[in-house]
């Protein structure tokens, strides 16, 4: 990720392709070094975890200098109550996929020819999948143990 700085304007996002196309007069290498990039006002942004709050609306603003180093930069705005009543609803359907998944995989336990201590142990872990939508938010499930 790069961004250019032309007539003290940050452009971004940037890309080296972007910077051939627009000066397709100029040859360019195909690896740019430090030098050249500076010529160009040419610098690597470096990135940022993008954070994961399902209250907020999260977008990709301008980078920040830091240091001389340009850092990816997220701008958050309180979400609405429609936004966030959405996003709960889609994480429930996700949880509720994961679950059904994870019972699937152990429905093996609970054939007659297993052992009722295995079959015992089994159940509690089952049924505490089951419960999981008892939990009240779905972006911190806390998930049982397989035994």
């Amino acid at each position: 990720m790069y961004l250019r700085i032309i007539n003290n304007e940050i452009n971004y996002p940037y890309s080296l392709q972007t910077l051939r196309e627009d000066n397709i007069n100029i040859s360019f290498p195909s690896e740019m070094n430090e030098s050249l990039m500076s010529e160009w006002d040419i610098h690597e942004v470096r990135q940022t975890p993008k954070p994961n709050n399902y209250t907020k609306n999260i977008s990709e603003g301008t980078p920040i200098l830091v240091e001389g180093v340009y850092y990816q930069n997220w701008e958050q705005t309180d979400a609405s109550t429609s936004e966030i009543n959405a996003r709960i609803e889609v994480k429930w359907v996700e949880i509720r996929e994961m679950r059904n998944q994870l019972l699937a995989e152990c429905d093996w336990t609970q054939l007659a020819d297993i052992p009722t201590e295995t079959k015992e142990v089994w159940t509690n872990y089952r049924q505490n999948l089951r419960d999981i939508t008892n939990q009240t938010n779905p972006f911190d499930i806390v998930w049982p143990v397989k035994p």
